[in-house]
């Protein structure tokens, strides 16, 4: 696959539970609902308002546009319920990798397995589909819950990008790089 083709499809991913397609901008006020809370990490810390938000949107758009983000809206399915949003990014079709992240989960459905459900998804569809050799995921070193959520999907912890992000709270000490190879997924 290259990158016209794939950003150009209308990707959709189910199970009986949860329901990932594409990010809208017709979204935002069902976002809108769950946003705004400080249990929702980094984008909880940076989005605090309407106007946070649309530049929020607005950044996943023109990433989009851009071929570097391919945002992504969970809705629960039994209620049709925003459960949040991740994205692929850092996508390398002629190395066959790409990163899973950008992941925020509304407080109401933390806790939930919603997101290593959500997670099960799209790693099926990288190595199953796009025939993949490597998902990355980075993490900031002060995003405990993360690290241990992505371990237990099975993925290995590479090492540490030191210095790497500066998060809502400040210069980041460094961001943790994990990963999944396709011979390790199952």
């Amino acid at each position: 696959m290259n990158n016209e083709k794939f950003f150009s499809t209308e990707l959709i991913l189910q199970n009986e539970l949860i329901l990932i397609r594409p990010l809208k901008e017709s979204d935002i006020n069902d976002i809108e609902r769950i946003s705004y809370s400080k249990e929702l990490g980094e984008f909880g810390a940076r989005v605090k308002n309407r106007n946070n938000l649309m530049e929020y949107f607005n950044y996943c758009f023109s990433a989009k546009e851009k071929k570097t983000l391919y945002p992504f809206m969970i809705i629960e399915k039994e209620n049709q319920k925003p459960v949040g949003v991740t994205m692929f990014g850092n996508i390398d079709f002629y190395h066959k990798r790409l990163e899973i992240g950008w992941t925020w989960i509304a407080e109401k459905f933390q806790g939930t397995g919603i997101n290593a459900i959500c997670k099960k998804l799209l790693l099926d569809y990288c190595f199953n589909e796009l025939m993949l050799r490597r998902v990355e995921f980075k993490i900031d070193i002060k995003n405990i819950k993360s690290q241990k959520a992505i371990k237990k999907l099975g993925a290995v912890r590479e090492g540490l990008l030191r210095n790497y992000n500066i998060q809502s709270y400040g210069e980041s000490e460094g961001t943790y790089v994990y990963s999944i190879l396709n011979k390790e997924w199952k």
